[in-house]
């Protein structure tokens, strides 16, 4: 079962009136595994349930997307330097976002915020391929499918979940980003490395190509098969 069988409402798990979550022991105790996408989840679900000593019963399996674009702009063509995707699930983190984003307002880097849910599926497609850098500012996600959507168009992103990094070509550990005193330092961080890219020869097709096929399908499935064993 899963990843995204529980909770309904993260900050109410386990919720009585939910019956999957109310009767969650009795469901973990009659089957083989619950799928989650993250430590993050399978931790929270354990805790909330006092299943801890059942942690081998979390199945982790990565997040994916079977996108994958074939006509992705050149770095030099994309308008967006940086695409602000705000998201804002369990912690009201807006006062710190809005610090971030006027930050880099101040600069000479073009940044288009986007909220959660705010956006159809053919919209943010065209704007990730019309971007270079994503701030993924979310608080906080479990598989991030959307993420993994915008960098198989080869943009390079920016995360506070450790998780969601690929490599440290396409994807960067900010940790400062989930900060509520020190966001400033945050911003530091991301203009600089922001700064060495423009200086480098940047090929997002290679990029694309590298998030594809880590976030690739087939992957998860690899995953499951192995906690099969």
């Amino acid at each position: 079962m899963g990843p995204i069988f529980v909770p309904k409402n993260w900050n109410l798990f386990p919720n009585k009136k939910v019956w999957k979550e109310r009767k969650f022991i009795d469901i973990l105790n009659l089957t083989k595994g619950i799928a989650v996408h993250t430590t993050r989840v399978r931790d929270y679900l354990s805790n909330k349930t006092k299943t801890i000593k059942m942690k081998q019963k979390y199945i982790i399996i990565r997040p994916c997307t079977s996108l994958k674009p074939t006509k992705i702009k050149s770095f030099k063509d994309r308008k967006i330097d940086i695409l602000f995707f705000e998201k804002y699930a369990d912690l009201n983190r807006r006062k710190q976002g809005k610090i971030l984003l006027n930050l880099f307002k101040h600069t000479s880097k073009t940044i288009m915020p986007i909220k959660y849910g705010s956006y159809s599926n053919k919209d943010i497609q065209k704007i990730a391929n019309d971007s270079k850098f994503i701030i993924y500012f979310s608080f906080f996600d479990t598989g991030a499918i959307g993420l993994k959507e915008i960098q198989n168009y080869g943009v390079i992103s920016f995360t506070h979940q450790k998780e969601f990094v690929i490599d440290r070509e396409s994807s960067f550990y900010i940790p400062e980003l989930a900060s509520i005193n020190n966001i400033e330092l945050a911003f530091v961080k991301i203009i600089n490395i922001i700064d060495n890219f423009y200086s480098s020869n940047i090929q997002t097709k290679i990029i694309a190509k590298k998030n594809q096929l880590f976030n690739k399908c087939q992957n998860s499935l690899i995953d499951l098969c192995k906690s099969l064993y």
